[in-house]
């Protein structure tokens, strides 16, 4: 487990993972407005999981009093590198070690993390994040992302399905039967991180969780419930497609939909055993979403319609 952790710190050490991050446009830009808009002059801001130190700097420039910011990974010290480069060392101090470890000589009126996963959870900073905000926050003081949405929906796509998918085992490979693989590779219970067709959804999206970023617990989004999707057209159903939708600031929102701009989010494709479905109906779903208790860094989702449950590992 501790050479796990250790390997995730290593990872976002990589300047080719902080590229692709901060060259997707639709995040980058969404949380520079975001930024723009909610920085006021007399705020102290902090930067959670601050990688390459860009929110905080586009804090700095946006007028923030104080910027402090924080990573674990050696990729602090590219951070502190950049600050310098730009002339804002004085308004930014990067801090290298655990979050929740941080010792601040003052409040933080505004909390600022791109601590988000596919299908938000992955990547496991939430904790953290609840940590950081119950012990350095202002009173009135408030949190960049605000809200976070966990939306899911069934699709049909038979080429995802059988290309892409566990139903490419069903023909024949130079004569040899490989179809009883179909129900093994679905048993082994990985989501896949692609990017869906707007297309294929068979309904509009149901709302899995609704984070409140100044409430939420660690312990709030797992649990048990249950979704009813209206089946808009006839089709098989052949997985389910997960997002997020996260609220920046009041006038700042970045989905990351099939229906909206690519981001390096993408979707999170969840292969289910294909069933007919026809407009009209309504697609009752039971779900558990858990922690996976091996690895933080990790979410589990099951998902039951009638008695045909189908369980996945997202990471």
């Amino acid at each position: 487990m501790a050479h796990r952790v250790e390997w995730y710190f290593q990872r976002y050490g990589d300047l080719e993972l902080h590229r692709r991050m901060i060259a997707d446009r639709a995040r980058t830009d969404a949380f520079a407005r975001a930024i723009a808009e909610v920085v006021k002059p007399t705020h102290r801001v902090l930067d959670l999981g601050t990688g390459t130190g860009v929110l905080a700097m586009l804090a700095a420039k946006a007028g923030a009093k104080k910027v402090d910011a924080i990573d674990r990974a050696d990729i602090a010290d590219v951070a502190t590198h950049l600050v310098k480069a730009n002339k804002l060392q004085k308004k930014v101090t990067i801090h290298k070690g655990l979050a929740t470890d941080l010792k601040l000589d003052h409040s933080v009126d505004l909390i600022i993390s791109e601590w988000l996963g596919h299908f938000a959870l992955v990547e496991g900073m939430l904790d953290d994040l609840c940590a950081v905000r119950d012990s350095h926050m202002a009173q009135g003081g408030f949190l960049l992302p605000s809200h976070v949405q966990m939306m899911l929906a069934p699709v049909d796509d038979p080429v995802l399905y059988m290309r892409d998918g566990p139903g490419f085992w069903r023909e024949p490979i130079h004569g040899l039967d490989f179809s009883t693989l179909e129900k093994m590779e679905r048993d082994q219970s990985h989501a896949v991180q692609l990017r869906i067709d707007a297309s294929s959804l068979l309904s509009g999206p149901a709302m899995l969780r609704d984070l409140d970023m100044a409430t939420v617990n660690p312990d709030d989004p797992w649990g048990k419930g249950r979704l009813t999707f209206d089946i808009k057209r006839d089709g098989a159903l052949s997985g389910f497609c997960g997002w997020f939708i996260a609220r920046l600031s009041p006038n700042v929102v970045l989905d990351t939909s099939p229906k909206h701009p690519d981001t390096h989010w993408m979707q999170s494709y969840m292969p289910f055993p294909p069933m007919i479905v026809r407009a009209g109906d309504k697609l009752n779903v039971g779900y558990e979403l858990s922690r996976e208790p091996h690895e933080r860094r990790q979410i589990r989702l099951a998902l039951t319609i009638e008695r045909k449950t189908q369980r996945y590992v997202l990471e």
